[in-house]
């Protein structure tokens, strides 16, 4: 694949658009502009055709509202994105780069695939741009003369990965407006849309359509290929070609930038885009962004001079280019549900957006001072990584469920839609559909990317402030979390519930991956105002993890301000016998007794080390919470030190401790191998201790 300029065959670039199905980038210009000759209707209402498709169908009342209303305006034409390269092969051209998506006709077009195929997928992914590229490829008559069009075409991808196909198929066709429904004449119908159209009211006749979605192709679905995977969005290939394209070839700003400055420019733009824009998924294929985004970012470049010029906020591409208005009316009987799915979905990207920048390919290459196209495709070929613990197993699995399993129940529900309030479930369906929910996995669901994310916030607060109920999405999770509440044991409780569902923790597993879980974890308290540094600077060192309020931090009724420190340790287990059992009571005590010890140590270094900054940093606060935690496998001790912030008459500040109570106190000369023998009589495998005023909290 190549990007080259038309004027000057010889200034080519080989650039990542050239692997697998990875398009053709090319750079048109100076081009014989074409009328393009038009098909003609019969219908008497041309605005409620399905022109999306080789055939055309009417659109049932509520499929029409719908898309009218999340897919864009009526009067948002597909073609205003032309200047950006929204246009197709074999069509009237102009100055433009084009990123194509040939190669996947040969998918569509595969008997494999079904006689009549619908890919439904989120709006401003290039459905319609891959219509038209496929009729023109496919047609006798076209928008272009037939050997200009085959001399187009025989520059992209489809002709150098599938030769014999293009060579039986190119231009061989009659494509008409045509209906779908009983028709024996039929040889092949592609229709593209948003939402599933079966079972809607479009009537019996297509009850023969297979129906592709977005997770059509996952591994363990019932299509176990989908036809649409290259078809739609743009890859990260698409997106390094076009961000090199652009700044090598026309950005105004690019000559009084130095050759280290343009290599950490560019990687940083990538890292923008995938945090950004990325979080779609079609099929086999990871890291599919939104094309109508990345196209608003590139066009806006040439206002920007330098790196910290980009501000990622301003591009409100879901908000700008549709409404939600129509899934803003909600049955106050479910307004509880649509806050528990929305919380979920919201606190579960916070932690996958804090936890990616830590693991995972992405966060190995951010480093680098270059990215290069291998690079490139080392963090296209693998999914982003996955916050493994489940908060809420429940939720995730019956929203999983609700988006990706086709429910009778929705589909009532879209019957009634603009008509009466919608249920929580109905409008979660409708959001998956649209791209403001993406599928990560068979049985998960999640929120895509920070613009959506900002979007789906923003309809959250609207819908809850109608039905007067906190506008807050993440105050459950909070309390959940105990952080608010100075609750450390319950902090601890919902910290286990987190570790135990993590897999592949072993002995090997190095004291940063803890920490980057407990960062992770504790991110959504980011969105009421806390902060969160991982390795602070203090006096003597660095300490591990610091939680504590910012300005303008949410405060719950009279709570005191907490200023939380964090020292991490993590036990081999080295002096485990090998021929130890685990799970054996004799093990358990052996290892409680290490921990606990590493644990003490951790609190230890907190007071050698850091306390004097640490005094110094939480002067505005109530409380201060010194934490030692020592990590064993997917277990952990925490030892919790409370001390409160005492001022005297002539300003001296003091931070005495605050025992904690408890039912059942350790001396603090017993040995700690008591602890161990308690474990017995732990509760869902947990073990709370007092010991000398100090919260011991072990779960071995």
């Amino acid at each position: 694949m190549s990007s080259e300029k038309n004027a000057d065959p010889n200034n080519k670039r080989t650039g990542p658009l050239d692997s697998g199905h990875e398009k053709r980038l090319r750079r048109e210009s100076n081009q014989q502009q074409l009328q393009p000759e038009s098909l003609s209707s019969n219908s008497e209402d041309d605005s409620r055709l399905w022109k999306d498709s080789l055939g055309v169908c009417t659109r049932s009342e509520v499929d029409n509202m719908v898309c009218e209303v999340l897919d864009g305006s009526p009067s948002c034409q597909p073609d205003d994105s032309l200047a950006m390269g929204g246009h197709e092969p074999g069509s009237q051209e102009m100055d433009a780069t084009f990123v194509g998506k040939s190669a996947a006709i040969a998918d569509v077009m595969s008997p494999d695939a079904g006689k009549v195929i619908a890919g439904m997928y989120p709006r401003r992914m290039g459905k319609t741009t891959f219509l038209k590229t496929l009729a023109n490829f496919l047609d006798i008559i076209g928008d272009m003369p037939w050997n200009q069009r085959e001399k187009q075409f025989r520059q992209c991808a489809l002709y150098d990965m599938h030769p014999e196909f293009f060579e039986a198929n190119f231009g061989k066709y009659p494509v008409i407006m045509l209906d779908f429904k009983n028709n024996d004449y039929l040889h092949k119908g592609i229709l593209v849309g948003v939402f599933d159209i079966r079972g809607v009211g479009l009537g019996s006749g297509l009850n023969n359509v297979e129906s592709y979605m977005v997770h059509s192709g996952f591994a363990g679905d019932r299509l176990t290929k989908n036809p649409f995977q290259h078809a739609f969005g743009f890859t990260i290939h698409d997106v390094w070609g076009l961000i090199n394209d652009y700044i090598d070839n026309q950005w105004p700003h690019r000559p009084a930038i130095n050759h280290l400055e343009l290599g950490h420019f560019k990687r940083d733009l990538l890292v923008g885009c995938i945090q950004n824009f990325d979080g779609y998924r079609i099929g086999q294929v990871h890291h599919v962004f939104n094309p109508y985004a990345i196209l608003c970012l590139i066009r806006e470049l040439r206002l920007v001079k330098s790196l910290v010029d980009v501000d990622y906020s301003n591009y409100n591409s879901w908000t700008e280019t549709g409404s939600m208005k129509v899934v803003e009316t909600i049955k106050a009987s479910s307004a509880q549900d649509l806050s528990r799915y929305c919380e979920y979905l919201s606190s579960s990207f916070l932690q996958q957006s804090e936890y990616r920048q830590h693991q995972g390919p992405l966060a190995e290459h951010m480093s680098l001072d270059f990215i290069d196209d291998a690079a490139v495709g080392s963090i296209g070929s693998q999914g982003q990584p996955q916050f493994p613990p489940d908060v809420d197993k429940e939720t995730r699995e019956e929203l999983a469920d609700i988006c990706m399993v086709r429910s009778g129940d929705t589909f009532h529900g879209m019957q009634s839609l603009g008509r009466e309030p919608l249920q929580a479930s109905t409008i979660m369906r409708l959001l998956y559909q649209a791209g403001y929910i993406a599928p990560i996995a068979k049985d998960r669901v999640g929120i895509p990317n920070s613009e959506v994310h900002r979007a789906l916030r923003q309809f959250y607060e609207r819908v809850a402030a109608q039905l007067k109920i906190s506008t807050s999405l993440l105050e459950s999770i909070h309390e959940e979390m105990g952080i608010y509440r100075c609750d450390l044991q319950r902090f601890s409780r919902s910290l286990h519930s987190c570790m135990v569902s993590i897999p592949g923790i072993g002995k090997d597993t190095s004291e940063r991956f803890y920490q980057t879980i407990l960062s992770s974890y504790l991110f959504p308290a980011t969105r009421s105002g806390y902060a969160i540094q991982n390795e602070a600077m203090m006096e003597n060192g660095r300490a591990d993890t610091l939680l504590f309020p910012a300005p303008g931090h949410l405060r719950f009724d009279t709570t005191p301000m907490s200023y939380y420190i964090f020292e991490l340790k993590r036990y081999d287990g080295s002096t485990i016998p090998t021929s130890a059992k685990r799970t054996s009571a004799a093990n358990r005590r052996n290892v409680a007794k290490y921990v606990f010890e590493q644990a003490m140590q951790a609190q230890a270094q907190i007071y050698e080390r850091y306390y004097p900054t640490l005094a110094e940093k939480a002067r505005t606060c109530d409380l201060v919470h010194v934490v030692g935690v020592s990590f064993w496998m997917n277990r952990f001790c925490m030892i919790a030190t409370k001390r409160k912030r005492e001022e005297s008459a002539d300003g001296t500040v003091s931070w005495p401790t605050v025992r904690y109570e408890g039912s059942v106190e350790i001396e603090a000369t017993v040995e700690y191998e008591q602890l161990g023998d308690r474990l017995e009589d732990a509760e869902n495998g947990i073990l709370r201790e007092v010991v000398d005023g100090h919260l011991v909290i072990l779960t071995i």
